[in-house]
């Protein structure tokens, strides 16, 4: 199968929370009416964005006050460097 030139690279993001929202125009006003946007990382979706884990509790406040349905996923929290237990990176 060939890639298309876009296709030959990847990113690895580490310490990152996934949030979720249930709508993208709630995703749209959280970004544009807090501080959640100073710790976005990548937009995944419309409705998905991956964010600086370490920023957790702050995100979780800024959420916490907003009425919207969303979902915070932690990811594992691993350094890029460091192989995982079944020696793979």
């Amino acid at each position: 199968m060939a890639l298309g030139s876009g296709a030959d690279w990847a990113r690895l993001y580490y310490n990152v929370s996934l949030i979720d929202c249930a709508s993208k125009e709630a995703l749209d006003e959280l970004l544009t009416t807090s501080s959640l946007g100073e710790h976005l990382l990548y937009r995944l979706s419309d409705r998905t964005v991956v964010v600086d884990a370490r920023q957790k509790a702050q995100i979780q406040r800024v959420l916490a006050r907003r009425s919207f349905p969303y979902r915070l996923v932690d990811l594992p929290a691993a350094r890029p460097d460091v192989p995982s237990k079944d020696g793979r990176r």
